[in-house]
């Protein structure tokens, strides 16, 4: 079980600090990307599509890179927190090797599990809960990781920016690090084609688009990928049960990554695919790293 750190031992800023550091942010940001290669027209996956090799240990993040390297022939993983089985550095520093030895890394770090309510009525839960959230971006910056992923609580276009007040401290805080925060269509976002737009222009600075083409409803799917795609810096591309023949039923994922193209979008795609059979899952996630490389080449 993964288990939160002494804050004092772990975390390295305060609110105070990343409040008088908000105007090194951008450029602090703007930095830190540009020392790193490009992620255009780089395919991985979401390791959320390995929930089953997970729960079973067929695999563990130890041994995920290797299981990229030598079965996917891919190297970007973006990740979720379900895989950590704990937070101490060493254990964070060993996983990050793993991935270094394998010629692999990670591009996000979706925080999955619960960590507290950073909006809690009560001043203490609040306080408990962005302490949490701040660990979970010293162990994105830890694995080396451009983005991370919070869920965001639910705006309408009347809110203001005060409703997504945590989210914008935590924006400042990630981006003393070199890290960006990544708004995603889960949850209340799923039925409303504006949504990311809306949160990320609510979060206002060092925050971006990160949609993921299975997660919307099907009556807004398109419309919101044709919404949320220029602004994007990374793409889950979730695909759902292929038949024998590799047709997905479920909606047109050429239709996704052409509409993500057409919009200036280039990678990365992250491939978000699941078969509890590891063979199969194999088989079906190189078919689709192929068929992404494939598009790529008859789109230039």
């Amino acid at each position: 079980m993964t288990r939160v750190l002494d804050r004092r031992k772990f975390l390295r800023g305060t609110t105070a600090a990343a409040i008088a550091g908000f105007c090194t942010v951008q450029s602090t940001v703007h930095s830190a990307e540009s020392s790193r290669p490009s992620l255009d027209r780089m395919i991985g996956i979401t390791t959320g599509g390995l929930d089953f090799q997970r729960i079973n240990r067929i695999l563990t993040a130890l041994t995920l890179p290797g299981f990229m390297r030598d079965e996917l022939g891919m190297r970007l993983i973006d990740f979720n927190t379900r895989w950590l089985t704990s937070y101490e550095p060493g254990y964070i520093e060993r996983v990050r090797k793993a991935a270094d030895d394998c010629d692999c890394f990670f591009s996000n770090l979706k925080v999955n599990h619960k960590f507290g309510d950073l909006y809690s009525q009560d001043s203490d839960e609040r306080k408990l809960a962005m302490s949490n959230a701040r660990q979970q971006v010293e162990i994105a910056a830890m694995l080396d990781a451009r983005w991370i992923r919070f869920t965001v609580p639910k705006i309408s276009s009347s809110d203001d920016a005060s409703k997504v007040a945590a989210h914008r401290e935590l924006a400042m805080f990630a981006g003393e690090r070199g890290i960006q925060l990544l708004v995603e269509n889960g949850g209340w976002l799923k039925s409303d084609p504006d949504s990311i737009q809306r949160v990320v222009k609510a979060i206002g600075h060092n925050v971006a688009s990160g949609p993921d083409t299975g997660n919307w409803d099907d009556d807004v799917r398109y419309e919101a990928l044709e919404k949320s795609f220029p602004s994007a810096v990374t793409c889950d591309f979730k695909v759902f049960d292929l038949d024998d023949k590799n047709h997905h039923a479920k909606y047109d994922i050429r239709r996704c990554f052409d509409i993500g193209w057409k919009s200036g979008f280039r990678g990365p795609w992250a491939i978000e695919h699941w078969n509890d059979d590891t063979k199969a899952y194999v088989r079906e996630t190189t078919w689709l790293r192929d068929q992404l490389t494939k598009w790529m080449l008859a789109s230039n």
